[in-house]
Order: C-alpha cells, then structure tokens, then sequence
C-alpha cells in the first residue's frame, strides 16, 4: 500500500516546535571544482614532494599521481580520508580554496 506524499499540515505528523529548534545548520564551504583541485594539487605537493612518492603512499599510477599533481583532476572519496588522517592540519578549512 503507497502513503500519500502530500505535505503534512501544520499540527499534524509533523516535527514539532521544539524539535525544529534543536536542528543545527553546518557550515557551507564554498568551493568550486577547479578551487578543490588546485587545493588538493597543492597538499599533495606539499606533502609528497613529487609525483612518484604520491603514487606509493596512495596505491595509484605515477599517471594519476601527474594529474593530480597539475590539478587535472581529483581523487576518489577514500584517498581523500586517508590524507586526512594523515595531515589534519592540511584540511583544517583555513586553506581550503585557496590553492596554496
């Protein structure tokens, strides 16, 4: 059986007042696609000095380590965490969109 998607009126099945004062908003951090690549070319010449020594610590091609490294492209979710544990201190939100 389907349930109607029709929007809940006030005082019906709804959150009530309370519970949507406890709703917290986080922080947009405005970044483009271009900002996050040369942000993450960046750490990554930092922090690896150069694209062999990024492939290694990474598990990737020297080729993917080169794209990154031009800010061609961006890496997957999962090598993004690992350099976050890693260099916390890199992803602090100071630096982000800045390409340094």
């Amino acid at each position: 059986m389907s349930r109607s998607s029709a929007f809940v009126p006030s005082g019906g099945r709804g959150r009530s007042a309370q519970a949507m004062r406890r709703v917290q908003a986080l922080p947009v951090i405005e970044i483009s696609r271009d900002e996050a690549m040369e942000f993450w070319a960046g750490v990554m010449r930092r922090r690896c000095g150069n694209p062999e020594t990024c492939a290694v610590m990474f598990g990737v091609t020297v080729q993917t380590a080169r794209n990154w490294f031009t800010a061609f492209s961006r890496p997957h979710i999962d090598v993004v965490l690992q350099a976050m544990r890693w260099w916390p201190d890199d992803f602090s939100g100071a630096d982000l969109g800045q390409g340094r």
